[in-house]
């Protein structure tokens, strides 16, 4: 497995994010369903091509991780996004990697590369929430220095379920 981590080509690559971002979302709302019974989604999962072009924006970036291993044109197997919550504070947004691909550090990557993003767009703080049942991620961020904290300004997650999440946070040094 040869994984490249890249900006996403939203003219080109739109619909096959979409497809990555709805499998993820469908998974995620099923499991809170089975593990807490919840019914209501903080996500409009039709609307999540639409929000693909927020990340036309200089405040946002989105990244995809594409596996050339197969083949010259590689299929992608992740993506995560950032977008900016206030001046120096950024959040991760929607990162998912196929279920077949976890496990071979894809989602590592596409971190990594996103708090290289970060420094870049001079955030001094890295924002993130995950569900509590997603325990391999929470190990992940863990890795990467982000610790717990209370749920914050600008999160997507409406109050009644944010008993559901775990809210992160990482400060970063700026150059």
């Amino acid at each position: 497995m040869t994984i490249v981590i890249r900006r996403a080509d939203l003219p080109a690559e739109a619909g096959e994010i979409t497809k990555l971002l709805v499998d993820y979302m469908t998974t995620a709302l099923r499991e809170l369903h089975e593990t807490f019974g919840v019914e209501d989604s903080p996500t409009d999962v039709s609307g999540l091509r639409d929000s693909l072009e927020k990340y036309r924006d200089a405040s946002k970036a989105l990244f995809v991780a594409q596996d050339m291993a197969q083949d010259a044109a590689g299929r992608l197997v992740g993506v995560a996004g950032l977008r900016t919550l206030e001046p120096g504070v950024v959040e991760v947004k929607r990162m998912y990697v196929v279920p077949e691909c976890r496990g071979r550090h894809v989602g590592s990557q596409l971190l990594d590369r996103l708090l290289e993003e970060a420094q870049r767009m001079q955030a001094r703080t890295v924002r993130l929430d995950t569900v509590r049942f997603m325990a391999d991620a929470q190990r992940l961020y863990r890795s990467r220095g982000f610790v717990e904290r209370t749920p914050y300004a600008g999160t997507e997650i409406p109050p009644h379920l944010q008993q559901y999440w775990i809210f992160f946070e990482r400060n970063q040094a700026v150059s």
